[in-house]
């Protein structure tokens, strides 16, 4: 009965078996792809928020996100369609998408986001495929480099301004003791390389089962997609 009831016991229940469904059928998934709003610095909600609303130019974009959350959720769900439809599913920025799940969540003041489970065709897996070839694959796609500021100063930007991440740090059960750190496992560990990690200790702890190439100016940088970032233009975890 409260399944369809977004946020219920039920409704995760349901949502829960509808992946684990998928992934027997078409095994684990490829890729996990979270999409941000940063309603604050869309040019497009600002726009629809002042049509709507009729609102004068005075009225500041935080304002109108605050007084009409609806239209923003609204607006943000338009783009997001058009944006996976487009360069996720017909362009393949990431790959030819056999499967996908997506999954539509508010954080906590009510600013929604998305959630992506993606199956690449083609793609190869940890634990039957080569290393290199696994490593070559998430190179392709995933990165946490800080480009020049001179040479790409777009991309230097939305790097700096969206996919540095600020820790709030959280006592996490470890074992049989809580200790402090941040959930999200930032800062990440300085790399020479790409490394793939232990499979099963990783996913025991909820890390990832790689580490990127990274220095000690990128152990905040949040892991992206060069090409969709900058089409994206918002926070973006990949």
């Amino acid at each position: 009965m409260l399944a369809p009831i977004q946020g219920t016991n039920q409704y995760w229940f349901h949502v829960k078996g509808e992946v684990k469904a998928m992934i027997a059928e078409y095994g684990s998934p490829t890729l996990f792809l979270t999409l941000s709003c940063a309603e604050y610095d869309s040019a497009d909600i600002a726009q629809y928020l002042r049509k709507v609303n009729n609102a004068p130019q005075l009225y500041s974009i935080s304002r109108l996100c605050t007084e009409d959350p609806v239209s923003v959720s609204r607006q943000f769900s338009y783009k997001f369609k058009d944006f996976f439809n487009i360069v996720i599913l017909q362009r393949g920025v990431l790959g030819k998408v056999e499967q996908y799940y997506v999954k539509k969540e508010y954080q906590m003041r009510g600013v929604p986001h998305y959630h992506i489970l993606q199956w690449i065709e083609n793609a190869p897996v940890v634990g039957i495929d080569r290393p290199e070839e696994v490593c070559s694959f998430i190179q392709d796609r995933i990165t946490c480099h800080i480009p020049d500021s001179n040479t790409s100063p777009d991309l230097n930007f939305l790097v700096t301004k969206c996919q540095m991440h600020k820790c709030s740090k959280r006592n996490i059960k470890v074992g049989k003791s809580y200790v402090s750190r941040c959930p999200f496992d930032f800062p990440r560990p300085v790399r020479d390389s790409i490394c793939i990690n232990d499979v099963e200790n990783s996913l025991k702890s909820c890390n990832k089962i790689y580490d990127l190439k990274r220095n000690e100016k990128e152990v905040r940088v949040n892991d992206y997609d060069p090409l969709l970032l900058k089409l994206w233009r918002s926070n973006m975890d990949l």
